[in-house]
């Protein structure tokens, strides 16, 4: 049939189908290099859009864990703005407290016959005697100097009003001391005692 068809077919026709043939077999050639550019084209731009939602996912995950972070450090402040609070409330107790001081006898007593009643070792809140306590006389215990409640003896420290002393002392405050002698040589002071805490 193709045979058929060069030999009547004039040679102009046959060298214009020629043409055409090269024309678009170089369309084709043209279109299959476009072809795989726009292939190569769409493979960069999958591995940028890979790349891309894995950033977001990344950045997702990053600002998720800051916020974590965030969250739990401002729980964290929360609380350290908290725990200053209390220790600038407590000071300013201590101030208002230590600008009530009194000038009372401070004396010492240990658990020796003669200085405690009957139960030496007891004290009148019925605890065990033991180092950092004080007893205070009986008009202060009834202006609030009550058993727990904490007493700054200037120069002395701090104590626990744990003891009464006897009913006729007055304004007056017993520190207790295991040594006998230690409380002896004491003796009795006029010094400033406050109330803490009031």
């Amino acid at each position: 049939m193709i045979h058929l068809f060069f030999k009547y077919t004039p040679l102009p026709a046959l060298i214009l189908v020629c043409m055409l043939a090269a024309y678009q077999q170089s369309v084709i050639d043209g279109l299959s290099s476009d072809l795989d550019q726009v292939r190569e084209k769409y493979r960069t731009l999958e591995i940028s859009r890979a790349g891309a939602e894995g950033a977001l996912e990344g950045l997702a995950f990053s600002t998720k864990q800051r916020t974590l972070l965030l969250g739990s450090s401002l729980e964290e402040n929360k609380a350290m703005v908290h725990r200053l609070y209390c220790l600038l409330e407590d000071k300013e107790h201590m101030i208002q407290s230590l600008s009530r001081g009194r000038m009372l006898t401070v004396t010492a007593y240990s658990p020796a016959v003669g200085q405690t009643d009957s139960t030496p070792f007891i004290t009148a809140s019925n605890r065990r005697v033991r180092d950092g306590i004080i007893a205070v006389s009986r008009d202060l215990y009834s202006k609030g100097w009550e058993f727990g409640r904490h007493v700054y003896v200037k120069g002395m420290g701090v104590f626990t009003i744990e003891d009464l002393m006897h009913s006729r002392k007055r304004n007056q405050v017993d520190i207790f001391m295991f040594d006998t002698h230690r409380a002896l040589q004491f003796g009795r002071r006029k010094m400033r005692v406050y109330l803490l805490g009031s």
